[in-house]
């Protein structure tokens, strides 16, 4: 059982829900492991108590200035959406309340009687949901244009040798796209040693980064990468900006907590709690070069967000509890590490709002220099470099024409970058497109999402290394567009192009290979095949849905494949995989590490390094994969699923 699982668990029991025999001594058996969770535990009672017996402070009366903000709106009128071009530097919080006068206006009686429970949202900033963290933080992105910070590094248990590690960090920021990153070891080793000094440098199409070789010795070579022309956001040549505004990290609020606020640096600050394998895009220089510790995928990342421009001012990682965690730190040789006491933080020590001096984003010279081939011109070139006039979305709000390249590949193609303080939007075209699969960083197993202009499109959820994509195929032309924009706004951006959107041709949709061929179908389709029905599981994790449907033959057997993909970020847990075909027994276990498992009333089989839990029911065999996801997640995640009649699994 994992923290979320626990806490979910825990609050349950609080509203007074009873838990199954399988949950309850589960959870007691995670609670005596687990510091954090019984942390939780005692937290949420003493909240409950507070709450039941508080008087309510006096709420202050906004109707009127509210009505005002109202006629104010009204009177401008509103961008159809949330990308409108904003004043110069982070506004401050207050500064959010024209904009959102209508809701506000909407929401007040709600707010006084939630006032009632939780003592008043003007005292108490810990009343924020995940969701409205980061939502405020996918809101500050188009206004943050500038940014400087010096961090202090500590690093507990490198080795027996070096127990403890002391960096500093320094960061710039400019928008669109310059960007440096400077970590300098100050470390006292002792003994021979390559320092862990890391830089990194952005500035438009160009990109260089120094350091340290990761290598299991002491001294490591440095090395040198320089990037010529790249293309604009590019995944191969990164900007690590989530340093400077956690976009990736808090893209959703899945697995996300609100702990509570404070102040940092004299800063009015909200502290969030998630793991450390959707908080990864917050340490970029892990990736750079030197030698880091590890860290457990569920150790916990606590971070303290500036409430008025959403940065992070410190960030800390805790080890979690539990077996699982004590036989990692095992076999990477690390002491007992409890679970109240950060092993890795990273403090500001000053955060200023302004742009930096001039050259600091001055790319160094190298002899090692790679081209990404990403040649810009002008939007009124374009036609005589590639034959065609790319085509734009209409709706942009504030964002604004930023780069055109012409990458170096056949069949021609453009890429139309627009951007706005850190959000940004890449709309690639092409004209002849022949290869069987959606064009751009999109996936056959993607998403079929209608547009609101009535078009298809094929949709893929963030990565570390992606923004959110969109696949279009059309009469004529292909397109896709990433982007960092939420979910629904890039729909609309898409919905916006000039073209309507066509399902998958069918030389996408069907591959054959010597053992046998797969083919994306609907799901009624899939059912038809099988000759059963086919029910998705009800207790899916927060933000996941069913994204594609496959249908396998292997030789003479034919199967369905489920893929359920997250909606919005693709960081931690995912994607699922639910997979049916008519068998009598368990196929030989593909893994060495497996074990016999209760599933469902019948005895199946759990492995763990696939995370994939197998048993036969009703004359099927059924497997889900699910990486990141525990033997206890799967197993409820499997007894959610109805039954062939329809009813609650036994």
């Amino acid at each position: 059982m994992d923290h979320r699982t626990a806490e979910r668990l825990i609050s349950e029991r609080l509203d007074g829900e009873r838990l199954s025999p399988r949950q309850a001594p589960a959870l007691e058996g995670h609670l005596q492991t687990c510091a954090s969770c019984r942390a939780f535990e005692r937290w949420a009672y003493r909240l409950r108590e507070e709450v039941r017996f508080e008087v309510a402070p006096a709420v202050p009366d906004l109707v009127e200035p509210i009505m005002a903000s109202i006629a104010a709106e009204a009177t401008r009128g509103r961008p159809r959406l949330r990308l409108g071009r904003t004043p110069r530097g982070p506004q401050p919080r207050r500064a959010l309340l024209p904009r959102l006068a209508p809701a506000l206006a909407g929401l007040l009686a709600g707010l006084v009687a939630g006032s009632l429970i939780v003592g008043g949202p003007w005292r108490d900033r810990s009343a924020l949901a995940a969701s409205d963290v980061a939502r405020e933080v996918a809101a500050a992105a188009p206004a943050f244009e500038a940014y400087q910070a010096r961090f202090a590094i500590t690093e507990y248990h490198l080795s027996p040798e070096v127990p403890v590690r002391e960096l500093s960090m320094n960061v710039w920021f400019a928008a669109p796209e310059r960007f440096r990153l400077d970590v300098t070891d100050h470390t006292d080793y002792g003994s021979p040693a390559t320092p862990t000094d890391l830089r990194l440098v952005v500035n438009g199409s160009a990109w260089y980064s120094s350091g340290p070789a990761a290598c299991p010795s002491a001294t490591c070579p440095h090395r040198e990468t320089l990037v010529r022309n790249r293309a604009p956001f590019s995944e191969a040549a990164p900007v690590p900006t989530d340093i400077v505004l956690p976009l990736t990290t808090l893209g959703d609020d899945r697995g996300v907590q609100v702990l509570g606020a404070g102040t940092v640096l004299g800063r009015a600050a909200v502290r969030v709690e998630l793991p450390f394998e959707r908080a990864g895009p917050l340490f970029p220089f892990l990736e750079l070069g030197g030698e880091w510790r590890p860290f457990f995928h569920n150790d916990r990342v606590r971070i303290w967000l500036d409430e008025a421009s959403w940065f992070p001012l410190r960030w800390e990682v805790y080890p979690a509890g539990g077996h699982e965690r004590d036989a990692w730190a095992l076999r990477f040789g690390l002491p007992e590490e409890p679970s109240r006491r950060a092993v890795f933080t990273v403090d500001a020590l000053s955060v200023e709002l302004v742009p930096p001096a001039e050259g600091v984003f001055a790319v160094p010279e190298t002899a090692r220099a790679e081209d990404q081939g990403a040649r810009p011109v002008s939007l009124a070139e374009v036609p005589h470099e590639v034959g065609f006039e790319p085509i734009a979305p209409r709706e942009l709000g504030g964002l604004e024409l930023y780069r055109v390249v012409v990458p170096a590949v056949e069949p021609a193609e453009t890429l139309v970058t627009y951007a706005e303080g850190l959000a940004f939007l890449k709309v690639g075209e092409t004209r002849s497109w022949s290869a069987a699969a959606p064009f751009g960083p999109v996936g056959l197993l993607a998403e079929e999402v209608r547009l609101p202009n009535g078009g298809l499109a094929y949709f893929e959820p963030a990565t570390s290394e992606l923004g959110r994509r969109l696949s279009i195929h059309a009469a004529g032309t292909d397109l896709y567009l990433e982007s960092n924009l939420p979910r629904e706004e890039l729909l609309e951006v898409a919905a916006s192009l000039p073209v309507t959107g066509l399902a998958m041709p069918e030389i996408w949709r069907v591959r054959r290979t010597p053992e046998g061929a797969t083919s994306r179908a609907t799901l009624e389709h899939a059912a038809e095949v099988l000759g059963v029905p086919i029910q998705l599981p009800r207790a899916l994790p927060q933000g996941f849905a069913l994204a594609s449907v496959e249908l396998v033959w292997v030789q003479d057997r034919v199967g369905a494949t489920l893929h359920f993909h997250d909606t919005e970020t693709a960081l931690a847990a995912g994607p699922i995989r639910l997979h049916l075909e008519a068998a009598d027994e368990l196929p030989p276990a593909a893994a060495a590490d497996q074990r016999s498992v209760e599933v469902r009333g019948a005895v199946g089989r759990y492995s763990p390094s696939t995370a994939r839990l197998e048993w036969i029911e009703d004359g099927l065999y059924r497997s889900i994969d699910a990486p990141g996801l525990g033997l206890q997640e799967l197993l409820e995640l499997a007894a959610s699923i109805p039954t062939a009649s329809g009813g609650a699994a036994p």
